[in-house]
């Protein structure tokens, strides 16, 4: 087993780092936060919508790559 070592003030840092890291409440609060400043900066809010960017990427691909059609 390997150690290394680290100042105690950092470790304890580090601990509280993991435990706000595992609260699942928290980070939903903090993504739904992320969200509002978001639309109030922008005017814009997609949520979970992102069927337009998938559109948008399989026609960016369909036009970067030659098909069997350009050879009729």
């Amino acid at each position: 087993m390997e150690t290394i070592e680290i100042p105690k003030t950092e470790y304890q840092r580090l601990q509280e780092e993991l435990t706000l890291l595992k609260n699942n409440e928290l980070l939903k609060s903090v993504n739904k936060l992320v969200d509002f400043l978001y639309q109030d900066r922008y005017g814009l809010y997609m949520g979970e919508y992102t069927d337009d960017l998938t559109e948008h990427a399989v026609d960016s691909g369909w036009e970067d790559e030659p098909s069997e059609w350009d050879k009729i």
